[in-house]
């Protein structure tokens, strides 16, 4: 159970570095992220295995993408295209696996006890009949779960390796709706922040045209969830369609969730000001100790991104904002600390548990001795959850 408590937390102070080591601190970053990454398993890929011959859970999901065509077994490549590409797939989440985690085949024959694998991939031909196929799941579901999840993957990510951590956080956390995977053109190099942090701008219209879809369905609401770059592409679509007035999407859209944004903090401000005088839920998951984002503040000469603030009064009065501070929580197999939240299924039943006004006590039966000790706090309109292990 996650039982809610007081508790203060002190705001350390920020320090300006110095340019020189500065420079020495990004190529120090750049390295260790680059050792990390070589260290991990092979890139992901989608591998195509008979359903009958898979013994744990599959999970259906629609997906779109502004990725060009891949060759071979790269569906979908770093291409960037204008024009959207739809599909349907079906998922197999191997039985033998820690909750949280994402395997994929490594050299031999894959092993549908601990691999995640794909059953089957479809096209779908155009934007009509995805909006057909995504009625046709919604109404093969109760009313109270006529839900549409759409999920924007973060930076140096492949279509494969977002697919699969889209069918892996589906699975573990019981997603009762339609799961939709969007997919844009990241170069899925840890040396492409650059070219990725381009694609995120150039990819928000086709989001947008997503959600629009979304919202055009007999789906009963709209929940947009973006990780780390991700979180750029959400709140620009969500931003241009504030400013386009498209009101089909936005009373339907339920809440956004942004998971470790890399995003800067006054442009989100910015970005939240577009939206008035509508009030959007939005859940921040931060960390502390997100390596990730330290280095990307770093690049960029700051000390803070969005999913890293250590002032959050600078967003505290934003309305809607809640705040999840997952700085103490480990994540499983994720070495800088990055998406804490997908992998531990406790913080993604909180952000679903919480209501427009708050927390709100949950049970998490499943993971017995998991157990966290949650702190709401409210600052000038703005909820803060700082999520701590208990000491038994």
């Amino acid at each position: 159970m996650l039982r809610l408590g007081l508790k203060s937390r002190t705001t350390p102070s920020v320090v300006t570095p110095n340019c020189a080591r500065c420079n020495l601190a990004v190529l120090a970053v750049v390295t260790a992220m680059v050792g990390l990454v070589g260290a991990c398993s092979s890139r992901g890929e989608l591998t195509l295995f008979p359903e009958a011959d898979t013994p744990g859970a599959v999970v259906d999901l629609l997906s779109a993408t502004s990725r060009g065509p891949g060759d071979g077994t790269a569906i979908e490549a770093r291409e960037r295209s204008e024009t959207l590409r739809w599909g349907e797939f079906r998922v197999a989440v191997p039985p033998k696996r820690e909750p949280g985690t994402v395997s994929f085949p490594r050299r031999g024959a894959p092993n549908p006890e601990t691999d995640f694998l794909t059953v089957s991939a479809q096209k779908i031909a155009d934007e009509q009949a995805f909006l057909t196929e995504l009625n046709a799941r919604l109404a093969r579901r109760p009313q109270e779960a006529r839900e549409v999840t759409l999920f924007v993957h973060g930076f140096n990510v492949n279509f494969a390796e977002g697919l699969y951590r889209h069918a892996q956080m589906t699975h573990d956390f019981q997603s009762p709706g339609v799961s939709i995977f969007y997919s844009w053109p990241s170069a899925g190099s840890v040396l492409g922040y650059p070219f990725d942090r381009e694609s995120a701008l150039f990819a928000r219209d086709g989001l947008e045209e997503v959600a629009t879809l979304a919202a055009r369905s007999t789906a009963r609401d709209v929940v947009l969830i973006g990780h780390s770059m991700g979180a750029l592409v959400v709140m620009e679509a969500v931003r241009q369609m504030a400013v386009r007035r498209a009101d089909t999407l936005l009373d339907k859209l339920q809440a956004v969730v942004l998971i470790a944004p890399d995003l800067d903090i006054d442009v989100f401000r910015m970005q939240v000001a577009a939206l008035a005088p509508r009030e959007v839920p939005i859940y921040i998951a931060i960390s502390g100790r997100d390596r990730a984002l330290r280095f990307s503040g770093m690049l960029r000469g700051q000390t803070d991104r969005l999913g890293s603030i250590r002032e959050t009064s600078r967003v505290s009065e934003l309305p809607g904002v809640v705040i999840i501070d997952v700085t103490d929580v480990e994540g499983s197999d994720d070495p800088l600390n990055h998406f804490a939240v997908a992998t531990s299924p406790a913080m993604i039943a909180l952000i679903g548990g919480l209501d427009r006004l708050g927390g709100t006590m949950l049970r998490d039966e499943a993971r017995s001795g998991n157990v966290f000790e949650a702190t709401v706090r409210v600052v000038a309109g703005a909820s803060e959850v700082v999520l701590q292990p208990l000491v038994p």
